[in-house]
Formats: C-alpha cells, structure tokens, sequence
C-alpha cells in the first residue's frame, strides 16, 4: 500500500467518526505518514481510531454534550505503545513453516489475529494442501470483515485486475482454486493481509 493510499484511508475513517470531510490536518498527516513509513498495520490505525470514538460517544453520552471530533494525536499514544510491544516480543525460535507464521501472525494490529494463529498451527499437518488454502481464504473473509469496506474493495479491485477465462478443459473447481490463490495474492499485496508469509 502506497503513502498515500494509507493517509487516503485513514482520512476516511476519520471522516467517518467526525461526520465531517476527508482532509487531515497537517500534523495528522505527518502522523499518519510516519505510521506508514515505520510499517504499522492500517488495521491497527483504523482499529484506535473507532476505538476513541467509542470512548468520546460514551463520554459525551455520560456528559449530555456533544464531544469535538477526534484526531490522530488523540490515538498517537497508543499507536506508539503498540510498536514498543511490538518490538518488545521474542523472535519466534525455530526455522519450521509453524514458526515462521506465528511470528508473522504476530504482526501489531493484525486483523483477525487468532485465524491466523490457529492457521499457522495446522500448517505443517496441512502441508500446504487445498485444506490449508481453504483456510487462508477463510482467516482473509474474517481479516476483511473487521477492517473498513475500502479493504475489501481494493482486494476485489485486484483480484479483478489479475482475471482470466477458465481455460477450455480445465476442472472448475481447479479454477476455483486458482481463483482464491489469486485474491490471497492480491490482498497480500495491496493490504498485509495475508502477511506474506502465509503465501508460501
């Protein structure tokens, strides 16, 4: 995902929970550009910042008063906490495909982060067979429903982007198949979802 793609998204979320445009201020620009820069996952963004406006709507709920709208710097706080843990966490031991995905899944801010534990636990007994992409598919559907609608749109957007007829004598469920591989590659490129990692 681009800078700007970030920034575009974030602003949209801020919009969301204001009721107003989609134009950061400067200093939310600067932040939300930083975030990008140091790799922190949208979902992690977009999840502080309906998590603040939970906490204002139930705080002017309380008050009886209408709170001002929320900004990034209301959130930078937290977002900063979560990289420190981040960085904090053990490297996984080990070089097996297990240990390689749960270090992935540890990712900060992952979107359906116990899908894709559970899915690097079984990895080696699935071996990477049609289970184990069924799986992926199924930890994505989960990872796409906690983040905002634009996710999945430009998931959609790329998967579109990468389309072909079945092949004259090809199996539709092979295609099928190829079809999910497909938006997990797509995803994986446009969003961090699913780490990379989990592609094989």
């Amino acid at each position: 995902m681009t800078a700007r793609e970030y920034i575009e998204t974030v602003a949209l979320e801020l919009g969301k929970v204001r009721g107003r445009g989609l134009v950061l201020s400067p200093a939310d620009a600067q932040l939300a550009l930083s975030w990008h820069a140091a790799q922190v996952p949208l979902a992690a963004v977009i999840a502080q910042v309906r998590r603040a406006a939970r906490l204002k709507a139930r705080g002017a709920h309380v008050r009886g008063a209408a709170e001002p709208g929320i900004s990034l710097q209301a959130i930078a706080e937290s977002i900063e906490a979560m990289k420190k843990t981040a960085r904090a966490r053990p490297v996984a031991t080990g070089t097996g495909l297990a240990a390689q995905l749960k270090a992935a899944a540890r990712a900060p801010g992952l979107a359906a982060r116990a899908a894709w534990e559970s899915l690097a636990e079984l990895a080696e007994e699935l071996e990477g067979g049609d289970a184990y992409w069924t799986a992926a598919v199924d930890a994505l559907k989960a990872a796409l429903r906690e983040l905002p609608r634009s996710a999945s749109l430009k998931a959609g957007a790329a998967l579109r982007a990468r389309l072909a007829p079945r092949p004259r004598g090809m199996p539709r469920r092979r295609y099928q198949r190829s079809l999910q591989l497909m938006l997990l590659a797509a995803s994986s490129e446009q969003l961090g979802l699913p780490p990379r990692a989990f592609l094989l």
